[in-house]
């Protein structure tokens, strides 16, 4: 996990120094700064590298003192790690670097000391002399074995960095390429003018595809002529070349149905990153020369109507990609100025996308019932409460579309479509004109509707106007940007709603997040230990009162086993099905809270979220962190993903 530094400083450097080295005489640089460091203990590490959460750590240290000092390998054992997360934590105990080592610019003659076959073959990545030593990237830098291999095999001093398995495999398939089309260049001048996509549909060289963009990138470069005349020249930006790139990059997030487009600068003669977001998690598509860092920048400014010669300020605008010869595509563009003068960009791409039936976003029986039944209600209100991204808009849309009837006049207040059903009557939300959401309401009530979703509570007026359609008669559905379900009834309250309309209108509330599923091709199974099974008991109950035996009966019936050495756990591998990610899709993790009795009591007495959340358990409702375990027992996702819905 490559990580951005949020303040100045030796700490924050070394967190950041993924992102920030590049070449050999930076790495150096690095370590300078790096022997000035504190030593940190495997605790910290953990810690810093944010592997494990403080209170597990705690726990951890409390049952066994010596877990953390001489027994590293029983956190693999018990599912808390994976070994590279490990081996990346004792590097840093250790002292070693961290690199980037896809985008890290090496010495050509790299490889001739130590061959592409003994690389493959040891997994690590020579990096060339610096210092009279020779640098070698490893995803386990600590093993003595291996630094003496090493240095056997070179002939050399060897100093070991450390960067990620994947990382290093991706950037050996370059090479292999490289070497396999006879030509005499470095992998990092591939990796410089672009000659290979990070993320190829198979592992079987170059496609079709990927010759088009090296072409372009070809033809981008020979336009724009030199990085001085590149930094001037709008005129740059409308080069056939640049135009065709930019298209080709729009048209590439779309097909493999990326959500973002990040395109991240650099001063100097630093590579520039493109990156996709697939399914939640971002991914390398592409690194530009510096020289044509300003005309893409450009590019896509004058699609989205944005103002080239302004860049001091962010910008936000859109485009329509089928102005320009593409499929129809809405994007929304966001420009941000970073430092040294330049600008990143981020797109979010808006394809107009159909519902997804409830049945498909991986809600348990229970769930699924209990939301179908928020649907059939006709009145009240349902609130989707989470992060950006977690899917909130989708779970609603799921919602209207099972009561979406002749019978039904529905509107809905969304900013923007992301999704489109027949039978709805939907507005686009444009407070440039004055309408918002809490006007859209207004206006959704004077036209005799059965339903209404507004995309998002925002403020106080619209949430009392939500409130009060809730009350008298309407079926109001929306999503609110909270943590979770019980945290959601305080923030409405903090906005100045009424506790008793508020205990009276709500139906419920859905928080959620999205992880990766595991590919169902090539995840690996397994069976639980004794001591593995304690520690995921543990984890199920951490944050609620619930006993051990009640914990050990819910994760029982998910399982649908009656012992715990009938469960079976899995894992990511990776496969040509899934891209050798051992992911494929995304699923949902859900923490319904129906408004009972006993809830709206709370709600009317202004009780805290805790309590409202322990009464919830004690009712039956499952949290996030119960959710995604129980998820995980069911094999339908691997302990890292689920952590990462609830930590």
């Amino acid at each position: 996990m490559t990580t951005t530094a949020q303040t100045s400083g030796p700490a924050t450097f070394l967190a950041s120094s993924r992102a920030v080295v590049h070449t050999l005489p930076q790495l150096l640089a690095a370590q300078e700064m790096h022997r000035r460091m504190p030593i940190v203990g495997l605790r910290d590490a953990l810690l810093q590298l944010r592997l494990l959460d403080e209170d597990t750590v705690q726990r951890l240290q409390e049952e066994d003192a010596d877990l953390l000092r001489s027994r590293s390998g029983e956190l693999v054992q018990r599912l808390l790690l994976t070994e590279d997360e490990l081996q990346r934590a004792l590097a840093r105990v250790a002292g070693y670097m961290e690199i980037e080592v896809l985008g890290f610019d090496g010495d050509p003659k790299a490889f001739a000391t130590l061959p592409l076959r003994q690389a493959h073959a040891l997994h690590v990545v020579p990096l060339g002399m610096a210092n009279e030593q020779f640098y070698v990237a490893s995803c386990a830098p600590t093993s003595d074995a291996l630094h003496r291999q090493l240095c056997s095999l070179t002939g050399h001093s060897v100093a070991m960095v450390w960067a990620s398995r994947e990382a290093i495999e991706r950037r050996l398939e370059v090479q292999d390429r490289v070497e396999r089309a006879g030509h005499a260049r470095s992998a990092p001048a591939v990796v410089d003018d672009v000659r290979r996509r990070l993320t190829p549909a198979n592992g079987s060289g170059q496609t079709a595809e990927h010759a088009v963009v090296e072409d372009l990138v070809m033809q981008a470069m020979v336009e724009v002529g030199s990085a001085a005349e590149a930094e001037q020249l709008a005129s740059a930006s409308e080069s056939a070349g640049m135009v065709r790139l930019v298209n080709e990059m729009i048209s590439e997030a779309q097909r493999v149905h990326a959500s973002d487009i990040h395109i991240e600068t650099n001063p100097g003669e630093a590579l520039t990153a493109i990156r996709f977001r697939r399914d939640g998690d971002l991914e390398p598509y592409l690194w530009l020369p510096a020289k044509l860092r300003a005309p893409l920048v450009s590019r896509i400014k004058i699609m989205a109507r944005l103002d080239i010669a302004e860049r001091r300020r962010p910008q936000d605008g859109k485009i329509d990609f089928s102005e320009y010869g593409g499929r129809a595509l809405e994007l929304r563009v966001a420009v941000m100025p970073t430092h040294d003068g330049l600008e990143d960009v981020v797109l979010r791409l808006l394809e107009s996308a159909k519902p997804i039936p409830l049945s498909g976003l991986g809600l348990q029986p229970r769930d699924l019932e209990t939301i179908a039944g928020f649907s059939q209600r006709s009145f009240g209100m349902v609130l989707a409460v989470g992060p950006t991204g977690s899917g909130k808009t989708t779970t609603l849309h799921s919602m209207l579309a099972e009561v979406n009837t002749a019978d039904k006049k529905i509107w809905t207040a969304e900013d923007p479509i992301e999704i489109t059903q027949a039978g709805l009557r939907q507005v686009q939300v444009n407070p440039k004109v004055g309408l918002t959401f809490a006007s859209a309401m207004r206006s959704f009530l004077r036209a005799d509707p059965d339903i209404i979703m507004i995309g998002e509570i925002r403020d106080a007026e619209t949430a009392k106007i939500a409130i009060e359609a809730s009350l008298t008669g309407h079926l109001v559905l929306s999503t609110l940007h909270t943590n979770n379900a019980s945290e959601s009834v305080v923030r409405l309250l903090d906005l100045g709603m009424d506790p008793m309309n508020f205990a009276d209108s709500l139906l419920g509330l859905v928080a959620q997040r999205l992880v990766r599923a595991l590919c169902t091709r090539c995840a690996h199974e397994r069976a639980l230990d004794e001591v593995a099974w304690g520690a995921l008991l543990e984890e199920y109950r951490e944050g609620s009162d619930m006993s051990l035996p009640e914990a050990q009966a819910r994760l029982l019936e998910a399982a649908g086993v009656a012992t715990p050495a009938a469960i079976r756990v899995r894992h990511a591998v990776g496969c040509e099905h899934c891209g050798g990610k051992g992911y494929k899709g995304r699923m949902g993790i859900y923490e319904i809270l129906q408004n009972s009795r006993s809830v709206r009591q709370l709600i009317q007495n202004r009780a805290r979220p805790s309590d409202i959340f322990d009464l919830a358990v004690r009712e039956g409702m499952r949290s996030l962190r119960h959710d995604a375990l129980e998820k995980v027992v069911q094999g339908r996702i691997d302990l890292k993903q689920a952590r990462t819905a609830y930590r």
